[in-house]
């Protein structure tokens, strides 16, 4: 059976704590979703109860923070172990496990913990909603360090309509300090090669945008340099994936361009790109 249940489950690490506390209140997708039509098509009843597991595993050549180069130059690879019922319960655990490296192969070891609920409304069944709770845990070089935001309130709606849909989410980020973030996406879902029952190759791109929060520089009329916060659009994603299901397994493929946008008049960031492979396994308990 392929994956009846989509959870985007990302999970963003840093080799440094300042680069940690950056990747934790990055956007973060958690989603849960499943098509009634596609249960039946799957020869699985829908208002029968159903568990299952999915193991996932990950790696990106390069690592960016809202689209912006943080510090050298990073790869990552990274697993997740979700588990998910037709109650709309769902829970997940994703670590770096010592995996990522920067150019003076200094490692880092982060990890992450999500619960979360998700269902669709009742008198709006095309539209549904996720709340979920994540806590980060971060090591480097063996020891501990606390992140200023551990802990991150998650709230997402989504909808989709055939071949497109749009999801938007809500996080506030909460440890020493506190922040809110928000992304919303616009995506799309192509068919290119259907074949036997369970076996598919498709392209589905996506469109979105992120927003938060950076220290913008202000000269005063005396010359003085001062600081405040800005909320606003930092970032906008293309992302085109190719994703193979055959049967329980899925492969994807994904090349990912960021155009960043400074809040600051003063600074400019360039355009950066970045390639992305997983693969993935599901297990009907």
């Amino acid at each position: 059976m392929k994956i009846l249940i989509l959870i985007v489950f990302s999970l963003f690490y840093a080799f440094s704590v300042m680069s940690q506390e950056s990747y934790v209140d990055s956007v973060l997708h958690e989603l849960m979703y499943y098509d009634e039509e596609e249960l039946l098509y799957m020869e699985v009843a829908a208002d029968k109860a159903f568990h299952f597991v999915y193991a996932n595993s990950s790696y990106s050549n390069r690592t960016y923070y809202a689209g912006r180069e943080v510090g050298d130059p990073q790869y990552y690879l990274s697993g997740q172990v979700s588990y998910f019922n037709s109650y709309g319960f769902f829970m997940g655990l994703g670590t770096s496990s010592g995996t990522w490296f920067s150019a003076n192969n200094n490692a880092n070891y982060n990890n992450a913990f999500m619960l979360g609920y998700g269902k669709a409304l009742k008198k709006l069944n095309w539209l549904r909603y996720n709340l979920t709770y994540s806590r980060y845990f971060g090591f480097n070089n063996g020891f501990d360090f606390s992140s200023t935001y551990s802990n991150n309130l998650h709230w997402g709606m989504s909808t989709k309509f055939n071949w497109f849909g749009c999801r938007a989410g809500l996080n506030y980020l909460f440890g020493s300090d506190s922040k809110l973030t928000l992304n919303w996406e616009v995506y799309s879902s192509f068919t290119l090669i259907d074949w036997g029952r369970f076996n598919r190759l498709k392209l589905e791109p996506e469109l979105s945008f992120f927003y938060d929060s950076e220290e913008v520089e202000h000269t005063g009329n005396n010359g003085e340099l001062s600081y405040h916060s800005a909320f606003g659009w930092m970032n906008t994603e293309l992302c085109i994936p190719l994703i193979l299901n055959i049967r329980n397994f899925d492969v994807e493929l994904s090349y990912v361009f960021n155009r960043p946008r400074s809040l600051d008049p003063a600074y400019e960031y360039d355009p950066s790109s970045l390639f992305n492979l997983s693969v993935g396994y599901i297990f009907e308990l």
